[in-house]
């Protein structure tokens, strides 16, 4: 059996990064080890080429800020007893970042959804979940997601029987 002393949950603020919260939560609680909490800004959501330097350090600004509250509520909401959570805000390539983080920390589990913000029902898996489980060197747990629907950064679960 392997032991688990760190676990890996990248979140995205979704309702499908709960989930996998709840699982990393349950796995680190059981084991008796730390929980760390990461979620990588992608820059390439704000370069657009028209904008001007002060435009671009204004939205990179405001998008880390309002990033660093996003994951102090989400660790807050949460019940979590008496596990150590550590919060992880990286800017980069969300499956880079997210793999270099592991390696650096000794992480031994990652648990990640299979869809996250940019969800899109028709694909078996969200694009950073497949290069983690093919690239990962540890062992990764994906969770299904909830068939969602992105619309105007709200997500709206769908039943499955009205579909």
């Amino acid at each position: 059996m392997i032991k688990v002393k760190n676990v890996l949950v990248p979140i995205d603020f979704s309702t499908n990064s709960d989930k996998a919260f709840g699982v990393g939560h349950c796995l680190a609680k059981l084991n008796n080890a730390k929980l760390h909490l990461i979620h990588v800004i992608d820059p390439s959501y704000y370069k657009v080429k028209q904008r001007k330097i002060s435009d671009k350090e204004f939205i990179h600004k405001i998008r880390f800020e309002n990033a660093k509250e996003e994951l102090r509520k989400f660790k807050l909401e949460v019940p979590h007893s008496d596990i150590e959570i550590v919060e992880v805000l990286i800017e980069g390539i969300p499956h880079k970042e997210i793999l270099s983080y592991a390696k650096q920390n000794d992480i031994d589990m990652i648990v990640i959804t299979s869809h996250g913000w940019t969800n899109l029902p028709n694909m078996l898996m969200g694009k950073t979940a497949n290069k983690i489980m093919r690239q990962a060197d540890i062992q990764v747990i994906c969770i299904k997601s909830n068939l969602s629907v992105v619309k105007g950064r709200a997500i709206k679960k769908q039943n499955i029987k009205e579909s």
